[in-house]
């Protein structure tokens, strides 16, 4: 299976996301990890990198997103939740519906 990188987001020749959101999200699955991070004051820069990194292109690559990896990023997310990381439950579809809506309203007022 071929990918390439492009604007940081890794497109693979399958026009599956899985490499994309793995590279995404490597480091920060580790519940460990965020627990140190908690702990050293630092969860909150932390968890807003891997949201900025998630909704970076999302409109580009988030509507090819398979279950599994709805159910991948969903459930750190759920995790980060539930360990008290953060303070209300996200989800990934409202995201990509909001990254979405707002891209197209952009693409309609600029063009008038």
């Amino acid at each position: 299976m071929q990918s390439a990188k492009l604007l940081g987001v890794i497109f693979q020749s399958t026009f599956s996301f899985v490499d994309h959101v793995d590279y995404v999200m490597k480091i920060y699955i580790c519940i460990y990890l965020l627990k140190q991070l908690r702990d050293q004051g630092r969860l909150l820069q932390k968890l807003h990198t891997v949201l900025s990194r998630l909704m970076y292109a999302l409109p580009a690559w988030g509507p090819l997103l398979n279950v599994e990896l709805v159910h991948k990023i969903d459930g750190f997310l759920k995790r980060s939740f539930r360990y008290g990381f953060t303070n209300k439950l996200i989800t990934i579809q409202p995201l990509l519906d909001s990254a979405t809506d707002d891209l197209f309203c952009k693409m309609k007022t600029s063009c008038f």
